[in-house]
């Protein structure tokens, strides 16, 4: 997909947003996890000559845009719609974490500015603030040796171990390494990686792709027809070790524990939070959707939102909704697109 028209689709998704609510139930918490914007290569080739202004593994101007735009479509679901959120930013109904990467950082940022603009500060008229209005949002963060809640590819969860275990005796795992190992040789010397497993083709098909987004040239050695199997070959190796069961539990089921432990403090009004926002990865994505028990069978792309909102309906009935870049989610063990509490907290279990 060429750079405008992804940016383009991109935006007419932020601006469908779910309206299947009822006056009868109120939204009182809301939850939103997100892939960074849309970002520079990982890792660079050295058999391509190319130099990134913003260096490699960079959030771009178009992923800032991206981020901001998302952030907006959420200002008119939580603020304007819902009225889950106060107009202007207030201290403690808002908590935002991210990894320790510049570009999911950056991502959180814009995203909050979206999601609170310039001219929503609280101290407009003590003549102190920022220029314009600026309203900065305090985002927390781990160091990356220390971040398991949303890095589920992670060395503290010994991934590549669990691969090992789980995904590369796999039968499809098997036959597609066979069917791509006869070209490892050539691919090795095109791109200066030596090429042993499919799954290092994710980073040489990533630095591929978003060559192809910004046309830049392959290397010589490649012909385009190389250049889709890799691309093709890297995404699936990518997302099939997601796709186990058994790495969706394990990866997942912490994020979706911190998860369930914010709406239950809702419930029992114990926080003034309303609103939370983690920033992180496709693989933090993947690894939601498979512990929910409804794998992807394709990367989530820049700026993908996995939302869960918790509604009150009557007096004391409360359902918790998930969605996925605005598609309703058919949770397996909920039985549909909505869990109750306890149905949700089995998910962990």
């Amino acid at each position: 997909m060429k750079l405008k028209s992804m940016v383009a689709a991109f935006l007419l998704a932020c601006s469908i947003i779910p309206v299947s609510w009822s006056s009868e139930e109120t939204l009182v918490f809301a939850i939103d996890v997100i892939r960074h914007g849309d970002r520079t290569p990982e890792k660079g080739l050295s058999t391509v000559h190319h130099q990134w202004a913003e260096g490699l593994g960079q959030l771009t101007p178009v992923g800032m845009q991206q981020e901001y735009q998302l952030g907006k479509s959420k200002r008119s679901l939580y603020v304007d719609q819902y009225h889950l959120l106060p107009a202007n930013y207030t201290a403690g109904t808002v908590f935002v974490r991210s990894t320790g990467l510049d570009r999911t950082l950056m991502s959180a940022e814009s995203f909050m500015m979206g999601l609170y603009p310039p001219g929503t500060g609280p101290h407009l008229k003590a003549g102190s603030a920022l220029p314009d209005g600026y309203q900065p949002v305090p985002i927390r963060t781990v160091p990356g040796e220390e971040e398991k809640l949303l890095y589920p590819d992670g060395p503290l969860y010994h991934y590549d171990h669990l691969m090992e275990q789980y995904v590369y005796p796999a039968k499809d795992w098997q036959a597609k390494t066979r069917t791509v190992r006869p070209n490892f040789t050539a691919w090795s010397q095109a791109t200066g990686v030596k090429i042993t497993n499919i799954r290092q083709l994710f980073d040489i098909g990533d630095a591929l792709y978003i060559g192809r987004l910004y046309h830049v040239p392959p290397p010589s050695g490649l012909s385009e027809k190389d250049v889709d199997q890799i691309i093709e070959t890297g995404q699936w190796a990518f997302v099939r070790g997601f796709q186990d069961k058994h790495i969706g539990k394990i990866t997942g089921r912490l994020l979706l524990k911190t998860i369930t432990g914010y709406f239950e403090a809702a419930i029992h009004n114990t926080t003034t939070l309303k609103y939370v926002l983690f920033s992180a990865h496709d693989s933090t994505l993947l690894s939601q959707m498979s512990a929910l028990g409804v794998p992807l069978n394709q990367r989530p792309h820049y700026a993908s939102n996995l939302n869960f909102s918790l509604f009150k309906q009557g007096a004391s009935e409360y359902r918790i909704r998930i969605n996925f870049n605005g598609e309703p989610v058919f949770v397996p063990k909920c039985g549909g697109a909505s869990c109750t509490l306890g149905q949700f907290m089995s998910l962990v279990k």
